[in-house]
């Protein structure tokens, strides 16, 4: 069995769609890809946990190649747009309501089956007088339809969070974007591990 050259997914954007934005990656000097075939893409998402592996069984059977290859080309020039966009509006409030991407991603919300339904609360507690939760499903039912669950986490970014800590990691070469949920909102690298301590080491060296 041929051993993936690629380390693990860099999941340090501490969101689901900082973490697609970053599922092409050049932390360093080699640019890394997570995205570059259907089987990439579907264990990425598992990964990522927006998707489990149940839900995407039926998607790995050969007969559903061409339409996962298909989504996963959508996806990745997606990707590409999304990360001009966050390029663009990171580290200040977010007020352009009407960007391009925005519509695409409300476009691409609208298109994806959706039902909501009541369910058991994951932690039941004999103090609370409501034991079920209404959620909000978002079915897969054919590879077309993994880019909505995608879009979903956009939206959620770009609604809920504060663009003023949405960073690119200050590793010289680093392509890592981050939300910075830090108490004093100070984080400056993707990882210590990645860039942080690679950078101290530089600045050690330099005094």
């Amino acid at each position: 069995m041929k051993q993936d050259p690629r380390p693990a997914p860099f999941l340090v954007g501490e969101n689901p769609a900082l973490d697609f934005l970053n599922s092409v990656a050049k932390p360093r000097s080699e640019r890394y890809d997570w995205l570059e075939t259907g089987p990439d893409l579907l264990d990425w998402l598992v990964a990522t946990g927006l998707a489990s592996e149940s839900e995407l069984a039926t998607f790995r059977q050969a007969a559903t190649a061409p339409a996962l290859e298909e989504a996963r080309q959508e996806i990745v020039a997606f990707r590409d747009r999304f990360r001009l966009f966050i390029e663009e509006v990171c580290g200040s409030p977010l007020t352009d309501v009407g960007h391009p991407v925005i519509a695409e991603i409300n476009t691409t919300l609208a298109r994806g089956p959706r039902f909501l339904q009541i369910a058991p609360a994951e932690k039941s507690d004999a103090s609370t007088a409501q034991p079920l939760t209404l959620l909000d499903r978002h079915p897969l039912t054919e590879p077309r339809d993994l880019i909505v669950r995608i879009a979903f986490a956009a939206a959620r970014l770009i609604a809920e969070a504060d663009f003023r800590y949405v960073r690119n990691c200050e590793g010289p070469s680093c392509t890592l974007y981050f939300l910075d949920i830090s108490k004093n909102h100070k984080r400056r690298w993707c990882s210590m591990e990645v860039c942080g301590n690679r950078a101290k080491a530089a600045a050690y060296r330099k005094r």
